[in-house]
């Protein structure tokens, strides 16, 4: 009955109306009412037909603001979100005509009906540890749908976990998941925008070795309700990483721990590809990546950085400390400064890193 009194036509997109919004679908989720009762409660503040639906014509429910509910599907100008691995939500109102606060009805009408099903009550299938993981690492998930999504995964919010964001092939993300399954342990998986997400219990071993191909951004180990915090660092952290190719790779860093990043995390979580665009030094970067002999030039720069000296570069590049010299030498000439100075080292190793930064745009 709370949906009687509400409207969102009635509504303006203001901080109050959200709150009221979320907590209406907040109190459904207290009641544990089944999916039919959900659609029909969302239904009525909507205004219009609601309704959550497969991908391949197999399942469909759909409720009225009359109290109707039916197996009929999404109209083509409906309003749609994705719910869970081949599943969606939809308002029967176009984008067009869009209410206020249409897409906040649809995130919180996603996040009610993945607990909802989640308890067993309902029928829609193959809702599983995807859909609860968005849940678990989403900063506005609310504490009580992070602690039920916990559970249903077979997790509690005391559980220390790791979060990694992963980008790569799926099926070297599947081969990474096999290394990370241990004795009644595995990682909960699912794919959030572009990156992999993988939520594994306890903190991960410093010297970890992926397959090939794979960049992996490692946040902090914490208790499982500060997941969306560890999600968010490895977020930061894979922007940073480079990935193996094959062989021994000096330059090569497919793992990067968020606490190993220091003040470059915070320009990882604020810069995004435009704010690192007309930069010199990254200009020469791009131009020595643009031929064979300045990849090598490119190469040195990274080790040198990295290694701290010039004999300790060349012992890993497996070259005479002259050809290295000779490439730092062609370096200097294009950027403009020394790089046996401290500073000309700083400065080509922020350039490098923002280098990364800007081709790894992961910034919602």
């Amino acid at each position: 009955m709370n949906g009687l009194v509400m409207r969102l036509s009635a509504f303006d997109a203001d901080a109050e109306n959200a709150v009221r919004l979320i907590g209406f679908f907040d109190t459904l989720v207290e009641q544990q009412v089944g999916l039919d009762e959900l659609l029909r409660n969302a239904a009525v503040v909507a205004e219009c037909a609601v309704g959550v639906q497969d991908l391949d014509g197999e399942f469909a429910v759909r409720a009225t603001p009359h109290g109707l509910v039916d197996a009929e599907r999404a109209s083509a100008g409906a309003t749609v979100k994705r719910m869970g691995p081949g599943h969606q939500v939809w308002l029967e109102r176009s984008p067009d005509v869009a209410l206020p606060l249409d897409e906040l009805l649809l995130e919180r009408l996603v996040i009610a009906g993945i607990v909802t099903v989640g308890r067993g009550d309902s029928p829609l299938p193959q809702l599983g540890d995807p859909a609860l993981l968005e849940l678990v690492v989403g900063r506005s998930t609310a504490a009580p749908e992070r602690a039920r999504a916990l559970h249903l995964l077979g997790l509690k919010p005391c559980t220390q976990l790791t979060l990694l964001a992963v980008l790569g092939e799926v099926d070297a993300v599947a081969a990474l998941a096999a290394l990370l399954t241990g004795p009644g342990l595995r990682p909960r998986r699912a794919i959030i925008g572009t990156l992999h997400a993988m939520a594994v219990v306890g903190p991960l071993p410093p010297d970890l070795e992926v397959p090939q191909g794979l960049r992996v951004g490692v946040g902090t180990t914490d208790v499982a309700v500060e997941a969306p915090t560890s999600w968010e660092k490895a977020v930061r952290a894979v922007r940073l990483a480079t990935p193996r190719t094959g062989g021994a790779d000096p330059v090569a860093h497919p793992v990067v721990f968020a606490a190993d990043l220091g003040p470059l995390e915070l320009l990882a979580g604020r810069l995004r590809s435009a704010d690192i665009q007309g930069v010199a030094d990254i200009a020469v970067l791009d131009s020595f990546a643009g031929d064979a002999s300045g990849s090598g030039v490119l190469q040195a720069l990274e080790v040198v950085v990295e290694a701290g000296s010039l004999r300790e570069a060349a012992r890993k590049l497996h070259l005479h400390h002259n050809s290295v010299a000779a490439r730092l030498a062609r370096a200097e000439e294009r950027l403009g400064y020394r790089l046996s100075d401290p500073s000309g080292i700083a400065r080509v190793g922020l350039a490098l890193a923002l280098r990364r930064l800007r081709d790894t745009d992961l910034l919602a």
